[in-house]
């Protein structure tokens, strides 16, 4: 007998009519579940997308209402005193011990060679024409000319020039003109024949063509000997005799190499895990007007010199393509000069230095600071940026060992 396959179902024994009916009641059953599920599918992916456009709607909203407007409110969040109102800086800045600051000698020394090239430059400062005809012109001399030039025997524009000073082999200009004016003498007038390069951007006109130019030479440069009778005349301010000069470059670039010695240990000794919120975006807002006003000045220089200036916007001069990298530029500057402002705040309570009235007076009037200024920016503001570090700085320096 063969085996029965056939699978038993619920419409097994049932007349045919009755199956029948049992079937369609079972398919409009069926038919509702699956509307149903479908009906429940389309909801949540409705849901989905308008939680989806009210997210994003949100952000933007948010993102919009923190964006950093700027500020010219400049000693808000400070004290009269230059601190900052409601922050404990010790609970952000990490610093160091005041008076434990070690500077490594090789970073403060003025060395013999670094005087040497001061003087250089002062004498150079103080040079004289000498015109005494037995010189001679040499490569490296320094030379004062006056020149006259002509193509085909006619001036040309440009090519002229009186008590011009030329120092031979600097290649200031073009092709030998100034090796042919070795072995010249002061007194002397020396023809010069040139080409001008074929590609000649200073004066296209000129491109490639012969030109002479006829140079007298008025003299050769000198620098004079430094002796007590120059320091007298030109450098009483500081000295009376070349010993006394000496030493005055020594003390004075040494009290800088300190200075500067001191700012750099503090900027590498300090740090900070933390920011407190309220003052970073307020410091976001002052950073924004004084980007704004850098911008508006590099502007109005770039025109007054006929220049052209290639940034269309604040956000490309600062290196930000979109708002929001602008955005990252503004808090990466005001988490910088908020370490800076708590480091110095906690270093001069360290010191126990505060600044007085008299202190912030002399301030003013050292430095001309207009009564505009002074409510522009606010006690608070001046202190904290200008007086303070000064002093914190002054203290270390005087506390400093040098080893």
């Amino acid at each position: 007998m063969a085996e029965n396959t056939k699978k038993d179902t619920k419409y097994d024994g049932m007349t045919a009519s009755k199956a029948k009916r049992e079937r369609a009641k079972d398919e409009r059953a069926a038919a509702k579940r699956n509307a149903a599920r479908n009906k429940a599918i389309m909801i949540a992916i409705g849901v989905a997308i308008i939680a989806l456009i009210v997210g994003v709607n949100v952000r933007n909203w948010i993102k919009e209402k923190n964006r950093t407007v700027a500020s010219t409110d400049f000693s808000a969040m400070l004290n009269d005193d230059g601190s900052i109102k409601d922050v404990n800086v010790t609970d952000y800045v990490k610093t160091f011990d005041v008076n434990a600051v070690k500077l490594a000698k090789s970073d403060v020394e003025y060395t013999d060679e670094e005087m040497q090239k001061d003087i250089e430059t002062e004498l150079s400062s103080h040079k004289v024409v000498n015109s005494d005809k037995t010189l001679t012109v040499e490569d490296g001399s320094e030379v004062n000319i006056n020149y006259v030039g002509t193509i085909d025997g006619v001036e040309f524009d440009g090519g002229s020039a009186e008590n011009y000073d030329l120092t031979i082999g600097s290649g200031s200009f073009i092709d030998d003109f100034e090796t042919q004016l070795i072995g010249a003498h002061p007194g002397e007038q020396v023809n010069v024949n040139v080409t001008f390069p074929e590609q000649y951007e200073n004066n296209p006109d000129l491109a490639g063509k012969d030109a002479t130019f006829l140079v007298t030479i008025n003299g050769i440069s000198e620098l004079p000997e430094l002796t007590d009778e120059f320091v007298k005349e030109n450098l009483s301010e500081y000295a009376q005799t070349v010993d006394e000069y000496r030493q005055y470059l020594r003390d004075t670039n040494y009290k800088t190499k300190v200075e500067q010695a001191v700012s750099q240990y503090i900027t590498d000794n300090i740090s900070a895990d933390k920011y407190p919120a309220d003052y970073v975006k307020h410091l976001k807002s002052l950073q924004m007007t004084l980007n704004e006003r850098d911008y508006a000045y590099m502007q109005q220089m770039y025109a007054a010199y006929g220049m052209n200036f290639s940034y269309s916007s604040i956000k490309e001069y600062f290196g930000a393509s979109t708002d929001d990298d602008y955005e990252k530029v503004l808090q990466e500057s005001a988490e910088k000069a908020c370490l800076s402002n708590m480091a110095y705040q906690d270093l001069a309570a360290q010191a126990g230095i505060a600044v007085t009235d008299e202190q912030y007076d002399a301030f003013i009037t050292e430095n001309s600071v207009s009564e505009d200024v002074k409510e522009e920016y606010g006690k608070g503001y001046i202190i904290q940026q200008y007086i303070l570090p000064g002093l914190v700085r002054d203290y270390i320096a005087e506390h400093v060992t040098v080893e």
